[in-house]
């Protein structure tokens, strides 16, 4: 008997046949997510730590590296669209897995050989998250098929638990790694964790539909999707918000452990903690993501999320070094920000994922996260060199305050009448309005 036919047999009376927490495909995708995250939740500490440690980074140089994590979405995204709407989504997501193990691996081989450096970090970087433009995108639509539209929230809220469980397990994992191994041979657990996820994700049995090929040429389709992101008034109104948050969002994790360091004085340990009171926000807000798209309706809890993540930052910039507790001081403000940011990207991920017909879910994924990733790299670089000229904890505030600024903004800008089966009416909302 294999270990999930095990749980599902485990699993108590009350819980429905038919719900996710049997499904044995949805649970083989859920073991990944965690581990990946897990691995990811290493990483966010050892990476930093590598090249504030060891590297000797500045401001600018963590504003750069998260520019270059931006990149491949502002690159290869487009076309990438494209080919996940006529492939195999699960291929793509293993195949992607394994690109991304391979450029984790590079950092502790640096490390050995003595060749590691900020642009080879960078490069690392740029790997791993062509490995979400593609792969992930293409994970975000099978997932639709998997569930399907009815389950999306659920199943989002249900990924987004693993995800936040891997990160309280994680910084306590990647503390007591960095103290074994050092920062840069840390990063190895993240590789592993990349090839263990390719050999799930490859074992779900579910069989895709393709969608039939069109004799269109690529760019007559990149233009599909391109235009379905601006005829959709609903996705549409999500540019902006999106690209705003993105900004914030990278600039905040390019920042915060340069916060941690050298402004409160603390060390690998106290990052772990914070790290994990941080996840443990994230863990409170996927199950709040539903409670309140259930009840307030699928936009409105995703602006609850960004005010929420707004007094998150504004926390975050609060503490002293010579505050007793100015580790518990920052982890309860990450705790906040992390349950905002799950309120935030769970409907987000929801609603635009329940607007977009199913021939077009690829490339309205890669089109959307172009239009708003686009201003992304020069926004984190020009407020890592704010961070040099300022200050970070001077640059932390003015997250803060643009975060509640852009959330006020969307509560008076984004489109009301999203109720509270947001999943269902968003479907036929956005089949409606594609001709706007």
């Amino acid at each position: 008997m294999s270990g999930l036919s095990l749980l599902s047999r485990l699993l108590p009376a009350s819980v429905p046949v038919d719900s996710l927490w049997r499904d044995r495909d949805f649970m083989r995708l859920f073991l990944a997510t965690f581990l990946t995250v897990l691995g990811t939740a290493v990483s966010q500490m050892a990476l930093p730590l590598t090249a504030v440690q060891h590297l000797h980074a500045s401001a600018t140089e963590m504003g750069i590296l998260a520019a270059c994590q931006l990149l491949p979405f502002v690159t290869v995204g487009l076309p990438a669209g494209v080919w996940i709407d006529r492939s195999a989504k699960r291929r793509l997501a293993v195949m992607f897995d394994l690109f991304s193990a391979v450029g984790l691996a590079l950092v502790p081989l640096g490390a050995w050989f003595g060749f590691l450096s900020m642009p080879l970090l960078s490069v690392v970087g740029f790997m791993v998250s062509t490995t979400e433009a593609i792969g992930g995108s293409a994970l975000q639509v099978f997932v639709t098929q998997l569930v399907g539209r009815e389950r999306l929230v659920m199943a989002n809220s249900r990924l987004a638990v693993a995800s936040s469980v891997a990160f309280v397990i994680g910084p306590a994992l990647a503390a007591l790694l960095v103290a074994m191994l050092g920062a840069p041979m840390a990063v190895s657990l993240d590789a592993l964790s990349f090839v263990c996820s390719a050999a799930l994700v490859g074992s779900i049995a579910h069989r895709e539909v393709l969608a039939p090929a069109t004799g269109d040429s690529l760019l007559a389709q990149m233009r599909e999707g391109l235009m379905l992101v601006w005829h959709n008034r609903v996705l549409r109104a999500l540019v902006g918000v999106v690209a705003v948050w993105i900004i914030l969002n990278d600039a905040f994790k390019a920042l915060y452990v340069l916060h941690v360091t050298r402004n409160l004085g603390l060390g690998a340990g106290d990052v772990a903690l914070i790290n994990t009171l941080g996840a443990l926000g994230g863990l409170a807000g996927a199950p709040l993501a539903h409670w309140l798209e259930q009840r307030r309706g699928i936009r409105d809890a995703l602006v609850l999320g960004v005010l929420v993540a707004a007094l998150g930052y504004l926390a975050f910039a609060m503490p002293q070094a010579d505050w007793r507790w100015s580790n518990l001081a920052a982890g309860a403000a990450l705790f906040v920000v992390d349950c905002g940011a799950a309120i935030y990207v769970i409907n987000y991920l929801s609603l635009r994922q329940a607007v977009t017909p199913d021939a077009l879910l690829g490339r309205m994924v890669t089109s959307m996260r172009f239009v708003t990733i686009l201003p992304g790299p020069l926004g984190t670089i020009a407020l890592g060199m704010t961070a040099d000229a300022q200050g970070v904890r001077a640059t932390l505030w003015m997250l803060g305050a643009g975060c509640m600024a852009m959330g006020l903004a969307a509560w008076w800008g984004l489109p009301r009448g999203m109720g509270r089966s947001a999943s269902a009416k968003a479907a036929n909302q956005g089949v409606a309005a594609g001709g706007d």
